[in-house]
């Protein structure tokens, strides 16, 4: 099993259980003691967990937390890829996009090269930078920049995003369920999000299984309000969902 999948498994252990142990660990994922035990220290150094004596337990989340940008970028690549790729398909020329802050949304860029006479709105830095890498006709939002996401938020975006129609909306979430619908930590960027859902025809919340029944302090939208793009979810999960809302998932 290659390294990010191994540690993907670590986390989706811990996010189940809370608490896992070496021995389980290598039983799961076939890989010795000592790579996993490697595992566990690279992951708490990125403080998505802490070590124990045998094991793993995961890290108690606030609502308010929010990892880094960098850290986020390294969990779920392929899966990312692939929710990315659906996203894109989705997208016709000569339409207007917005563009969220985050890795997912991120992955996208790449694939949006071959469209036609497509404009892209987005208040993330790094998305702008990437988009204009890639010769893609962009509107970078000003206003406040948040460091943890490089997302600018505040009154300027707010001010500037109801004054335009969009024909999709592609967002990230730190989580999502039925009764608490999507979530993100910070109020500020959750009020763009918000407009962003509310000024666009189509809003997508792209999202892995990770992110379902993981609540922030902040709601952007109810489950209804946008459809969801994730990978695949179990039976009785994907169910639920379908009752409020679109799904569409990718498999590996």
């Amino acid at each position: 099993m290659i390294t990010e999948r191994r540690r993907q498994v670590i986390l989706d252990q811990l996010n189940q259980k809370k608490i896992v142990t070496i021995h389980d660990l290598t039983t799961l994922t076939g890989a010795s003691e000592s790579t996993v035990r490697r595992d566990l220290c690279d992951l708490e150094k990125q403080k998505l967990l802490l070590r124990i004596h045998g094991g793993a337990k995961l890290v108690t989340s606030s609502l308010l937390e929010e990892s880094k940008v960098g850290i986020r970028a390294q969990l779920h690549q392929s899966v990312k890829k692939l929710i990315a790729q659906r996203a894109v398909n989705l997208i016709n020329d000569h339409e207007v996009i917005f563009l969220d802050s985050g890795t997912t949304t991120r992955a996208m860029i790449p694939f949006l090269a071959n469209h036609q006479d497509l404009l892209v709105l987005t208040n993330s830095v790094d998305n702008a930078a990437l988009l204009a890498d890639y010769q893609i006709n962009t509107i970078m939002l000003g206003g406040q920049l948040r460091n943890s996401t490089k997302a600018a938020v505040g009154q300027t975006v707010l001010t500037y995003l109801r004054d335009c129609h969009l024909d999709q909306a592609f967002l990230g979430t730190n989580g999502f369920d039925e009764s608490h619908g999507f979530t993100t930590p910070d109020p500020e960027e959750s009020l763009v999000k918000r407009i962003a859902i509310e000024q666009s025809e189509q809003a997508y919340i792209l999202t892995d299984h990770s992110k379902y029944q993981q609540t922030r302090f902040s709601k952007f939208a109810s489950i209804q309000n946008a459809a969801i793009i994730s990978d695949e979810l179990p039976a009785d999960i994907k169910a639920r969902l379908m009752k409020h809302t679109i799904l569409m998932e990718v498999t590996k």
